[in-house]
């Protein structure tokens, strides 16, 4: 006998639920959030919450790895090429993730309010999602900086090119703002990733013609 909960009916009450939950963790935190609000606006009664969550850190677990969840990893065609390459494959990858106009816009201030207070469920979510794609980052970046580079080099470089990535995270409305000739961004993942990936490659192998150049005028 099929699973009910694999039943359509019962996919859509729990994409109501995570949908629901997200806007109400968003707007209140987890805290002060009440499954009796979540289940109002999702149009579904508590009970549905215990069927498909348990309770509501389950709930909130949910939709914390519903906001970071990736649609596609690097095929190993992309990862077999050049480092600078597989480097600019992987912050397309993120680019469009981060952008993905599929995503709820509630995401970005569940994200935020875990960046700022993490919670067990992101410590899960860390470990099985976000950590394995850091290290596969910082593996692309050792083989672009050569193996006499110090692990705490590698790691600055990685997350600098992973915070200029997560500034796409915030709502456009402030990037527009800021920046008006980018208020179309959200729209562009393509052209974004290119930039943030040539100018990060500009910058890893800028010390590379430093110190040759300084090595040619000592030997002047």
């Amino acid at each position: 006998m099929a699973n009910v909960k694999d039943n359509a009916a019962s996919q859509e009450t729990r994409r109501k639920l995570i949908d629901a939950a997200g806007q109400v963790f968003a707007e209140r935190g987890l805290h002060a959030a009440t499954l009796q609000e979540i289940t109002d606006r999702a149009g579904v009664n508590k009970a549905a919450v215990n069927y498909h969550f348990r309770d509501k850190l389950e709930l909130y677990a949910a939709v914390v790895r519903h906001c970071v969840s990736f649609r596609a990893e690097l095929t190993p065609e992309e990862m077999a090429g050049p480092p600078e390459d597989c480097l600019r494959a992987l912050i397309t990858h993120i680019i469009r993730e981060i952008l993905d106009p599929s995503k709820p816009r509630w995401r970005a201030a569940i994200v935020h309010h875990e960046l700022a207070q993490p919670t067990a469920a992101f410590d899960a979510v860390m470990d099985e999602l976000i950590a394995p794609r850091s290290r596969l980052q910082r593996d692309i970046v050792r083989r672009i900086l050569g193996p006499r580079v110090s692990e705490e080099r590698v790691a600055r470089v990685t997350l600098s090119i992973f915070s200029q990535c997560l500034v796409y995270l915030n709502d456009q409305r402030i990037i527009a703002r800021l920046h008006p000739i980018l208020a179309q961004d959200d729209n562009r993942p393509e052209e974004i990733a290119r930039h943030i990936a040539e100018f990060s490659l500009a910058a890893l192998r800028s010390p590379h013609r430093r110190r040759k150049t300084s090595r040619s005028k000592r030997r002047s």
